[in-house]
């Protein structure tokens, strides 16, 4: 009996260590498991600053998805009508006038170069194709270069008389005469050469515009021609001797007309391709201006 109890008492004493490992280890498997909680239950905290800090990058240029799209959106629009994307006022001889300031005059949505009715900087209307300067075209008869900015002509100067054409473009003051004798058949070298003739026009301001698929045949000088009232226009016969005629097919930007379908830049015989804006931007050098697809230095009257 005594034996019997010596050996329990000596399979406890044993057994103790044991028991105690167990514990240990149960303690050591709870601590790992709360650690792996703890971790885990982090996890989604830093998860979620992190866009926050990616967001907060953002701002300040670092790259992300979005800002990314919205940046190249941004750049493509720049680029498919400007390079600056800024209208820059336009100087013509120490003035400013309507076509050059940057502000839409006439109220169309569209402004300066990017107005069909501005010939350039120099015209100081943008609700008509007349340009509304002092002394610019103002005889009711005779005419030089139309796109001067001035009515004074010259030996080597562009020169002829409405009376001339037959489709009456002079109006009442300058009728029609089929016996007026100034009515040269050619021009002076200097006069195609100088005058800056845009796509579609003659040396005198007569130029095909085309609205809503139909073609006309305006005269510029005409003080309340419009496109918003085209036909009403006083018509004219374009002169073939000093007549730029537009090729749209051969990406031209023709008078009062954009950019042809299917043309990446306009076709230039003398100057640097050049876009405009309705906004008036244009991606011409300083004392240029976008003339009919092509940049065109700003000659003042």
């Amino acid at each position: 009996m005594q034996r019997s109890v010596a050996l329990l008492l000596l399979f406890v004493a044993c057994k103790a260590p044991s028991t105690g490992d167990t514990d240990t280890d149960a303690s050591t498997s709870s601590a790992s498991s709360s650690g792996t909680s703890s971790s885990t239950s982090l996890e989604p905290t830093t998860t979620t600053v992190d866009p926050t800090t990616t967001t907060a990058d953002t701002s300040t240029g670092a790259p992300d998805p979005t800002t990314s799209t919205t940046t190249t959106t941004a750049s493509t629009t720049d680029d498919s009508t400007t390079n600056s994307g800024i209208c820059v006022p336009l100087d013509c001889g120490g003035t400013i006038y309507a076509c050059g300031d940057c502000i839409d005059n006439d109220g169309d949505g569209k402004i300066d170069g990017g107005d069909p009715e501005c010939i350039s900087p120099c015209d100081d209307k943008e609700d008509t194709f007349a340009t509304g300067l002092p002394g610019d075209n103002m005889d009711p008869c005779k005419q030089d270069c139309f796109f001067d900015g001035n009515s004074g002509g010259g030996p080597t100067d562009c020169a002829w008389n409405l009376a001339c054409d037959p489709k009456g473009p002079g109006g009442d003051k300058c009728p029609y005469n089929p016996d007026q004798n100034n009515c040269p058949d050619t021009q002076s070298d200097e006069c195609i050469q100088d005058c800056q003739v845009p796509n579609g026009c003659d040396c005198f301001g007569c130029c095909t515009v085309e609205v809503d698929g139909v073609s006309y045949d305006i005269f510029l000088g005409d003080q309340d021609c419009s496109l918003a009232d085209i036909a009403s226009c006083s018509q004219c016969t374009p002169n073939d001797d000093c007549d730029d005629e537009c090729h749209p097919e051969d990406c031209e930007v023709c008078f009062g007309q954009e950019l042809p379908d299917g043309c990446d830049d306009p076709t230039c015989d003398v100057g640097t391709p050049c876009e405009v804006d309705d906004m008036g931007a244009s991606n011409c050098p300083g004392g240029e201006f976008c003339n009919t697809g092509c940049c065109t230095p700003i000659v003042p009257g």
